[in-house]
């Protein structure tokens, strides 16, 4: 009995929520939420993109600059934002279509209080594709964010560009890039487990140093660091040509940073 009026209540909750959204006063405030948390959304996104060279230029150069490096690699962060931007909008239509192509099931004669409407959980085969999808998506944004950012960095490229640059490498090396993703896996995991150790060892006092918007980033500063430098350290390997390190008495270095009055 139970059972039957949790599911007659579920089957009320879609057409509550059209109601809703037809409704003349909130149905327009929900679309200026949504319209605003998108907008939102994708300006955070382009400051990330272009905050990634920023921080990528410190740890490389070993200098604190924001201003510079922020104009310098205009270019390369607009483009990391574009591309981005088209990876998730193509990767979330993928995982839509992907959820909404799954085969309803036979309604069940068992509903005492309502018509029964199918299920909309989905089936195992749709959820193993999913999965898929995730983890092709982790790895290739670990493949930008670990190369391919070092790479336009490196030679001021486009994204474009740099994945050409990086994918023919790619594809020789393949073994060694999925055991750098599964390191990086294991990294993560251990890191995640160190604050979590840390985090309950202070009686949460960590946590919320962590939650503190510029606290929590000093204190894992170093974390971020070493992350950052695994990808580039890792490249180097592979040649002259995609080594983003600074090496004294190179030939092709890096640019040098101009003079503190200097600003683009």
């Amino acid at each position: 009995m139970r059972w039957n009026l949790h599911r007659h209540h579920l089957a009320d909750v879609g057409p509550r929520l059209r109601h809703l959204w037809m409704d003349t006063f909130w149905g327009p405030l929900l679309i200026a939420l949504l319209v605003v948390g998108i907008i939102v959304w994708i300006v955070f996104q382009w400051l990330g993109a272009r905050g990634k060279f920023v921080f990528l230029d410190g740890v490389m150069q070993e200098r604190a600059r924001i201003a510079e490096p922020w104009h310098r690699y205009a270019r390369q962060g607009n483009s990391l934002f574009l591309w981005r931007f088209g990876f998730y909008l193509v990767t979330g239509v993928l995982a839509g279509e992907c959820s909404s192509a799954r085969p309803a099931p036979p309604c069940s004669a068992g509903w005492a209080f309502a018509r029964p409407l199918p299920s909309r959980r989905p089936s195992w085969p749709v959820l193993a594709l999913l999965v898929l999808i995730a983890l092709v998506s982790a790895f290739i944004l670990l493949l930008l964010d670990a190369f391919v950012v070092p790479l336009m960095y490196r030679h001021e490229l486009t994204t474009s560009q740099a994945w050409g640059r990086f994918l023919p490498l790619f594809r020789e090396n393949l073994g060694s890039f999925v055991r750098f993703a599964l390191v990086c896996l294991v990294i993560g995991i251990a890191i995640g487990a160190a604050v979590l150790a840390v985090g309950f060892a202070t009686c949460c006092v960590g946590f919320l140093l962590i939650a503190l918007p510029y606290v929590g980033q000093v204190v894992l500063l170093p974390v971020y660091v070493v992350l950052r430098a695994f990808g580039p350290e890792f490249l180097a390997q592979f040649g002259p040509e995609f080594d983003v390190l600074p090496r004294p008495g190179a030939g092709d270095a890096l640019p040098p940073a101009p003079n503190a009055g200097g600003s683009a």
